[in-house]
């Protein structure tokens, strides 16, 4: 039985490059056919990301064949973009979240921070940021940090304070805690480059324009305008209807008193944590970079048997993007080899000359936010514009550090605005706990709220660490 192709998607993903190929001969005169004709499947290839006559890995490696056949590139360049280390990166931090899964260390811990800190709601709502905080350092699968991890505990501990959505009682307690884990989600997904799967997209992409942003740079970067206080702004207008709550302490001793024992396995998993987290912040001093960091933590949980060989199989997600992005990326980088970004950079800094780079970096960013209402992806808006918005940037005199550091905060915390903005968003919206006019009217406050933050106190903060 033959497998179902939307073939109406393609209809203009094929239209847009062919009528791109065929005005070759009117291209600007910098620009050589071949990079023309490269940026034509290019295009196409986003465009087809967007229509999804394919899954996205399928519509990359069609483009990448036709590119092939073109003699656009040679099969040896093909062969060496799945080398690349940023995509490894990623795979390897998705590789590590089914071990906080599988061994049970990330509910333990959400258990122990509940029992300590949760008699009163503000309380339980700082403890259970603190654990999606700790997750994030480490698993940069948003949705598997909620829905792995964070909502089975939110959702059981709601219903237990008898807060349920099937009951009419969901504004108790569940609406606000579910609505702060969406929301400190989007926080804790910007503040570590290893926090979210696209921040390491946006990475790989700015490396191909000659931007470089570290792990520790991300972090000390991040760190300020990430400790922003949610829990509390949130209870201030989405107030729960109970303020006190007693109960969870005895509810998380209950549920650690049935998990028992820290396990083996929980207790290697805990170690490799520390060690991975230690490696990022000081490996660069020691020649470690962030991608073999991933590989020795993968490394040492298949050794002890924390997971599996089958876990890592079962992680779908990762060996897909390991296809897609390499050829994205590989596009990317060969349109830079060929001149075109740079002659885009260019032609694009001498439009905006006499405007200031800060004033460009602040429209780029907003406006790079705001379009996310138009994508249900993040990955399909970083693939679709990062690469031109970059380009804009540098043409403007941005320095490339923050170039790179801005518009990757940006590809994150645009998650704010939508209920099919990302996998998290997409869950928690659907539970029944906030209403559908609270979620959009909520999320685009805390938008607005988020963009004050990030551009301004992230701006003033680069300034003074000596980023700019």
């Amino acid at each position: 039985m033959l497998a179902k192709v939307n073939w109406k998607g393609f209809i203009l993903p094929v239209i847009i490059g062919c009528v791109l190929w065929i005005i070759t001969p009117f291209r600007p005169a910098a620009i050589t056919p071949i990079a023309w004709h490269l940026f034509a499947l290019f295009i196409a290839t986003i465009v087809a990301c967007i229509t999804k006559p394919l899954p996205m890995v399928g519509s990359t490696l069609v483009a990448v064949t036709i590119g092939t056949l073109l003699h656009i590139f040679n099969i040896k360049e093909v062969s060496a973009s799945f080398g690349n280390t940023t995509v490894w990166l990623i795979a390897m931090c998705l590789f590590m979240s089914a071990g906080f899964i599988r061994s049970g260390l990330g509910k333990r811990v959400a258990y122990l921070f509940i029992r300590s800190f949760g008699k009163r709601t503000i309380g339980l709502a700082y403890s259970l940021s603190t654990v999606e905080t700790l997750m994030a350092i480490a698993i940069p699968s948003n949705i598997a940090r909620v829905n792995g991890i964070m909502y089975p505990i939110i959702d059981a501990l709601s219903r237990q304070m008898g807060s349920d959505p099937k009951e009419g009682t969901q504004r108790k307690l569940g609406s606000y805690l579910i609505f702060n884990e969406y929301e400190v989600n989007i926080v804790t997904s910007t503040m570590f480059l290893t926090g979210l799967a696209g921040n390491m997209v946006a990475l790989g992409i700015a490396k191909t324009q000659g931007i470089t942003v570290s792990w520790m740079q991300w972090f000390l970067a991040a760190i300020v305008p990430g400790l922003i206080l949610v829990p509390f702004i949130l209870y201030k207008i989405y107030p729960p209807e109970v303020k006190e709550t007693p109960n969870a302490n005895a509810w998380a001793s209950k549920k650690l008193e049935e998990m028992g024992k820290m396990t083996p396995a929980e207790k290697i998993m805990a170690c490799v944590f520390v060690l991975a987290l230690l490696l990022w912040l000081l490996g660069s001093s020691i020649g470690i970079d962030a991608t073999l960091v991933g590989f020795i933590a993968v490394s040492i949980l298949l050794i002890s048997g924390v997971i599996t060989v089958k876990d890592m199989m079962d992680q779908k997600g990762a060996w897909s993007l390991i296809v897609w992005l390499s050829i994205v990326m590989l596009m990317s980088q060969k349109l830079m080899k060929l001149g075109f970004f740079p002659w885009f950079s260019k032609e694009l800094g001498l439009m905006l000359h006499g405007v200031n780079w800060v004033w460009v970096l602040v429209i780029l960013f907003l406006v790079y936010f705001y379009i996310h209402y138009m994508f249900p992806s993040i990955t399909t808006q970083s693939s679709a514009v990062l690469a031109g918005f970059l380009s804009i940037a540098l043409g403007a005199g941005v320095p490339k550090l923050m170039a790179g550091l801005m518009l990757g905060f940006a590809g994150s915390i645009f998650c704010s605005t939508t209920p099919y903005s990302a996998g998290p968003a997409a869950l928690l919206s659907t539970t029944g706990y906030v209403k559908s006019s609270d979620w959009w009217k909520l999320s685009a406050i805390f938008g607005v709220f988020l963009n004050i933050v990030w551009l301004g106190g992230g701006l003033l903060w680069t300034k003074i660490i000596g980023f700019w």
